[in-house]
């Protein structure tokens, strides 16, 4: 998958999401640890997780297989997705009618997207890719930005 194939259409990018980056592998690691620490034949012996080790690791085994619900585009139902489609544009900076109402709620949960957005059309799309690529080089992903609770920005 390439770089470009990393981009959503509403200027995230997949790359770094930790739906698709991180729980998957992160989920896959603590399985296999969990397994090998012998928890599975004697979870029953400790009685703060007797009751609640299975559905741990079935939520473990749920999450690493996650796969991005956008699928670097969006899903199918996706309104971000449907209007860049239909306007031949590949990311919603690309628009004349950027920012619209679409685009600014998903930037509500999504903090970083605002100055993203505003490097994308200042520096160009190879100048913001190669920031992305920085970012997951260094292991960065969405879920260490706080998301908007009750109103306030929490970074």
């Amino acid at each position: 998958m390439s770089d470009e194939d990393l981009m959503a259409r509403c200027g995230l990018y997949c790359g770094i999401c930790a739906e698709r980056a991180v729980l998957p592998r992160m989920s896959r690691d603590l399985l296999k640890l969990v397994h090998d620490e012998g928890y599975d034949d004697h979870f029953r012996d400790i009685p703060s997780i007797r009751d609640h080790y299975p559905s741990f690791v079935k939520v473990l085994e749920g999450l690493s297989q996650l796969d991005c619900r956008c699928r670097a585009g969006g899903d199918d139902g996706c309104p971000i997705r449907t209007c860049a489609d239909r306007k031949g544009i590949r990311v919603c900076m690309e628009c004349d009618e950027f920012p619209c109402a679409k685009w600014l709620a998903l930037s509500e949960f999504h903090p970083m997207l605002v100055l993203d957005a505003e490097m994308y059309r200042k520096e160009g799309r190879e100048r913001w890719l190669d920031v992305q690529r920085q970012r997951a080089a260094k292991g960065f992903h969405y879920g260490m930005v706080k998301m908007v609770q009750a109103g306030e920005r929490k970074v």
